[in-house]
């Protein structure tokens, strides 16, 4: 008895404490210039290091290390010595968080520096670490960006609606922000959004790469569109540029007219004059319009509004009189076409 009691109860392992929850460290921190100010982003912590949900966390907190660079070629520091030499910069809140967060990524604006007390240039290098309840992540990857004399954004914007497409034009920025001497220009990113959206950090250029000179024609889809304009100093990574201009709005409508219709064929009959034409093909076709020279006026023929059909009875001419008939096709946007012409034909007075 006594051994199948001792063999029963056997004896309990230590109890062992729990395991911590540690977020796991950002991958994908990206620095951007815009103007005097660095925009960080990077993506929401959503796992610990264990590959699991992190469900809670206190802050975020952003660090920075400043650095006089005499010489663009000396490396960058590494992990170790920029969790010495950094500071913290600034943290974002657990509570603050849905206001610094756009679609799936986080954003931070900071004012760093852009030169030393000397007037050298900087290197900035910027970490981020998500805190949690009882541990933190280690650094994030280390973004690093030299500031350069951003232009001021671009001035005298506009859009022109043309038949090809919107035509934006803009004047070369002379000065830079905070007067640092010439800006550095190697082109230009355009933004389309729709009427009165705000500008967004994230937004995407519709250039892929700067554009040159101070001109550009858009082949945006037809409707209401505002343009800003960027002067860029570096495509990166990481992208230096300038903030956006003023919009510029512009109403872009189909203004290409349908192709003409061809053979415009009119036969004599009894008391009427019938008209055929080829039909014209186009996606946004509303249908044709019939027009009647006598002599040096020109009337239309049809309703207000276009036929459908590619044949027309003329019943209102005169005998013996010569006409020559035309044919236009007109879009919905209502561009008409060029005409195709009939040959002039005239009923005789007499069979």
């Amino acid at each position: 008895m006594f051994l199948f009691a001792a063999i029963a109860c056997g004896k309990r392992g230590d109890p062992k404490p729990p395991v911590p929850i540690i977020p796991q460290a950002t991958t994908d921190l990206v620095v951007t210039q815009r103007a005097g100010k660095v925009i960080l982003s990077w993506s929401y912590p959503s796992l610990t290091t264990a590959g699991r949900s992190l469900t809670d966390f206190r802050r975020i907190s952003i660090l920075r290390y400043v650095e006089p660079l005499p010489d663009p070629n000396v490396p960058t520091v590494a992990e170790p010595q920029f969790v010495r030499l950094s500071t913290k910069v600034d943290s974002i809140e657990k509570a603050n968080l849905a206001n610094a967060t756009a679609g799936a990524r986080l954003l931070f604006t900071d004012t760093p520096p852009l030169r030393s007390p000397d007037g050298r240039p900087v290197r900035l290098t910027y970490a981020v670490v998500t805190e949690g309840v009882v541990a933190r992540s280690t650094p994030s990857n280390l973004a690093v960006l030299v500031p350069l004399p951003i232009a001021l954004p671009p001035a005298g914007v506009k859009a022109t609606a043309q038949a090809d497409g919107v035509v934006v034009t803009w004047d070369e920025p002379k000065q830079s922000v905070g007067d640092q001497g010439p800006p550095v220009i190697a082109g230009y990113h355009i933004y389309r959004n729709p009427p009165g959206q705000p500008f967004d950090e994230l937004s995407a250029p519709i250039t892929p790469v700067p554009v040159k000179g101070t001109t550009y024609t858009d082949t945006p889809p037809y409707a209401e569109h505002d343009y800003r304009v960027a002067a860029v100093a570096s495509v990166g990574p990481p992208l230096l540029q300038s903030d956006p201009s003023a919009p510029a709005r512009v109403a872009f409508r189909d203004l290409v007219p349908p192709p003409v219709p061809g053979k415009v064929t009119a036969l004599v009959e009894t008391n009427l004059i019938r008209l055929l034409w080829d039909p014209v093909t186009a996606p946004d076709l509303a249908g044709y319009f019939v027009y009647r020279w006598d002599g040096p006026v020109r009337l239309k023929l049809c309703c207000p509004t276009a036929i459908n059909q590619t044949n027309f009875l003329d019943i209102s001419m005169q005998l013996g009189v010569p006409y020559r008939y035309e044919i236009t096709a007109i879009d919905k946007s209502g561009n008409e076409s060029a005409p195709g012409s009939s040959e002039t034909i005239t009923i005789p007075r007499t069979p």
